[in-house]
């Protein structure tokens, strides 16, 4: 195999990264490039680009909710990284709930 015909090496990519809370609402988000955004033509109206806009964010909260909907079962640990996917996307997520063992105070 020559070099010229080889195979482009694996990069990750990030498409995504959003800090939701207990209830899969989004606090705070950064999403990059393509991702998630409906593919409609537009005649460059102001009221067609609303619509996306609208439709995008319509997309972005549907998977954020499903995300949530996905991760809200799972134990993590605060300190490890779980994996899953949603709508072929994978996505990666660290957390743990606030409300862990000895809330009661001091002993």
């Amino acid at each position: 195999m020559s070099a010229g015909s080889a195979f482009p090496p694996l990069l990750p990519k990030v498409d995504a990264i959003l800090v939701l809370d207990g209830e899969g609402k989004r606090l705070a988000g950064k999403y990059y490039g393509d991702f998630m955004k409906a593919a409609s033509p537009t005649d460059g109206s102001s009221t067609d680009n609303a619509k996306s806009a609208q439709s995008v964010e319509q997309l972005r909260g549907s998977f954020e909710r499903q995300l949530q909907s996905k991760i809200g079962g799972i134990a993590a640990r605060p300190d490890a990284a779980e994996v899953v996917t949603v709508l072929g996307k994978t996505a990666v997520f660290c957390g743990g709930s606030a409300a862990q063992g000895g809330q009661g105070g001091g002993e």
